[in-house]
């Protein structure tokens, strides 16, 4: 199947594929299209279900009458795409249509508040306790250092704790992973705290492998300057550093060093810098694309070719247009 109205690319093909669902384990039927969303790191994915009226029995009244639950989603003979809480029921009555839509289950810790500092535990003891609590399995690299010694860093680097600038539980592992340098993610009904996987970045070649392409290029964002502020009533001393040769930004950094101040502006024009290239394409649906993956592009014959890290991810499955996914993905640092 080829997607309608494309211009580019018209080699590449879609493939006709059907979509499944089951809710809290009992199939589903009817199901007509599936849209899930995986909006970048650490962030929940987000999944749009929508059935024929028709198909299930009771029709209307058994959506109007449904109070949640847990959906598994998939394509062909039970490869799971997604699985999570239904947040919302939507009834269509002109198109004949219900959709359910929803949150994977990092829902589970994002609605649940943080009432501890657990200063004494280390982020993997945590992370493990976190998903225990939320029903969930574990795949949890461990670690060391003890939270409270971040809440200090976080004290001093910010003038606030850790604790105080992150009220879920999701919010904290967050934070805690981006310290451990680590991924955090909920695949089917496991939590996963650990470093990101190693491999070699998928090789996509426009005309071959993408439907469509754009690339948008932010000027100022080429070489922008960052510039980082600090004073440190321990030396009594101030301290600034500058990365970068246009624009100018500036940030307060209380109680860094001049090395801490040269390091945090670095990485801050480098976080900057790979903005400038944004990378827009749709392709046809795979599984194994998600927000964190390494991408090298080429085929454009420009500058544009090189290295890319996907931002964000959807994926399509509909009985008209066949399994498609679309990205976005911004130069690698």
């Amino acid at each position: 199947m080829r997607v309608a109205g494309c211009r580019v690319s018209e080699a590449v093909m879609v493939r006709a594929i059907a979509p499944f669902a089951t809710l809290d384990g009992a199939p589903l039927p009817g199901l007509e299209r599936l849209e899930i969303r995986q909006p970048g790191a650490f962030e929940a994915a987000c999944f749009s279900l929508e059935f024929a009226l028709g198909a299930v029995p009771g029709g209307a009244a058994w959506f109007a009458a449904l109070q949640g639950g847990v959906v598994t989603a998939g394509i062909g003979s039970g490869t799971a795409l997604v699985t999570g809480q239904v947040d919302n029921v939507a009834i269509r009555f002109d198109l004949g249509a219900a959709i359910l839509s929803g949150r994977d289950l990092a829902a589970r810790l994002i609605d649940a508040e943080v009432d501890q500092t657990f200063s004494n535990l280390t982020a993997s003891e945590v992370a493990t306790a976190f998903a225990g609590q939320a029903g969930l399995a574990a795949n949890v690299d461990a670690t060391t250092t003890r939270i409270g010694q971040y809440y200090e860093l976080a004290h001093a680097q910010t003038g606030l704790g850790l604790h105080s600038r992150h009220a879920t539980r999701w919010d904290l592992l967050a934070a805690l992973a981006a310290r451990e340098q680590f991924g955090l993610s909920v695949t089917g009904t496991t939590l996963n705290f650990a470093p990101p996987p190693a491999g070699a970045p998928m090789l996509l070649t426009y005309g071959r492998d993408l439907l469509t392409l754009g690339c948008d290029s932010a000027l100022a964002l080429a070489s922008p300057k960052v510039t980082v502020r600090s004073w440190n009533p321990k030396s009594k001393a101030a301290f600034n550093s500058s990365a970068g040769s246009s624009g100018g930004t500036t940030l307060i950094r209380p109680n860094l060093t001049q090395g801490e101040a040269e390091r945090v502006a670095q990485a801050a024009q480098a976080a900057l810098a790979a903005q400038a290239v944004r990378l827009q394409a749709s392709m046809p649906g795979e599984t194994a694309m998600m927000p964190g993956t390494g991408i090298l592009l080429q085929g454009t014959q420009t500058a544009l070719d090189g290295a890319y890290v996907v931002r964000s991810v959807e994926r399509v499955i509909d009985g008209r247009i066949g399994f498609l996914q679309h990205f976005e993905a911004m130069r690698a640092a």
